[in-house]
């Protein structure tokens, strides 16, 4: 059966959404990934990983937006700002809205503050206007109980288009010599840790997370469950809020990681399993941590979306 939006005629997409009201939205920008992977990378993957969801679970995929990553390096990089891309993404779940999607699972394979933040917005936006329930999450997030979630063209993103995408991946591209770091490669080593097995680990259990996630929330039916999925967003919203202002604006001495502390990966792993009470209690904490981080440099939130 067809799963690719573009290509469903009306009746057949109409059809997919009754079976199952679930799109999975791929993106990712066009950046640099090293000499060894396509410069699409974080999208491919994620598309990749999406239509082997939507083959598992029903629904459909949404085409693959190559749109994100506020800041771009290394050659070959397309920069957007982040208001660029909330109103892309605002524009894309309305539109799913409108169209009888009842869930959207929106899988970002760029690890950007600022993107990730983007989309979260309009993900609260879009549920405070419509029914739709919206899990966005870059990849990482839904990892987050790894050692290592996830790098950037080093060897776990290698190693998953080496088991996604294979024919996309040259390893002979990148200078053999060890004292030869390749550029623009964070992480381990790709010429001698990335693996066909360690991407099939990374990807397997995203596929797998993401499809309970998306069989969860289409059956989520609960009026005060769905309420408290939107205040983990809200939360989501704060405290990458908050982020992206201290990694932007504080010295680095004063300023914390993407995951500020242990409370921001419990919530994150409490939320994608649907364990809303233990997400907002976790949630809290690291909300608070970050409040005192900032030192009360500035409220965290536009005005209407700051979680209390």
């Amino acid at each position: 059966m067809e799963r690719r939006w573009e290509r469903c005629r009306p009746q057949q997409i109409w059809d997919a959404l009754a079976e199952f009201p679930c799109v999975y939205v791929p993106s990712g920008p066009l950046e640099w990934h090293g000499r060894q992977n396509p410069v699409g990378l974080d999208a491919v993957k994620s598309e990749a990983i999406c239509r082997r969801a939507a083959e598992r679970t029903g629904g459909l995929i949404y085409p693959t937006v190559f749109l994100g990553a506020w800041e771009v390096p290394w050659p070959l990089g397309m920069p957007a700002a982040p208001d660029l891309i909330q109103s892309n993404t605002q524009t894309i779940l309305d539109y799913l809205a409108r169209n009888g999607a009842k869930v959207v699972i929106w899988l970002g394979g760029h690890g950007g503050s600022e993107d990730y933040l983007a989309y979260r917005r309009a993900a609260l936006d879009a549920m405070r206007q419509s029914d739709i329930l919206v899990l966005a999450a870059v990849d990482a997030h839904l990892l987050s109980d790894f050692e290592k979630p996830m790098d950037h063209a080093a060897a776990i993103e290698t190693s998953i288009m080496m088991y996604l995408e294979p024919e996309t991946v040259d390893l002979t591209a990148l200078d053999p010599a060890p004292d030869k770091w390749p550029e623009g490669v964070g992480g381990d080593d790709p010429r001698t840790h990335a693996s066909r097995e360690k991407g099939r680990h990374y990807t397997e259990t995203l596929i797998d997370r993401i499809t309970d996630a998306a069989r969860r929330l289409v059956a989520l039916d609960d009026p005060v469950e769905r309420r408290k999925h939107r205040q983990c967003v809200a939360q989501q919203v704060t405290l990458d809020d908050m982020v992206v202002y201290w990694r932007a604006y504080l010295a680095s001495a004063d300023s914390p990681g993407k995951t500020p502390d242990e409370s921001w990966n419990e919530h994150l792993e409490a939320f994608r399993v649907g364990d809303y009470d233990r997400a907002l209690q976790a949630g809290g904490k690291s909300i608070e941590a970050a409040r005192r981080a900032t030192a009360g440099r500035r409220p965290a939130g536009r005005e209407g979306e700051r979680y209390v």
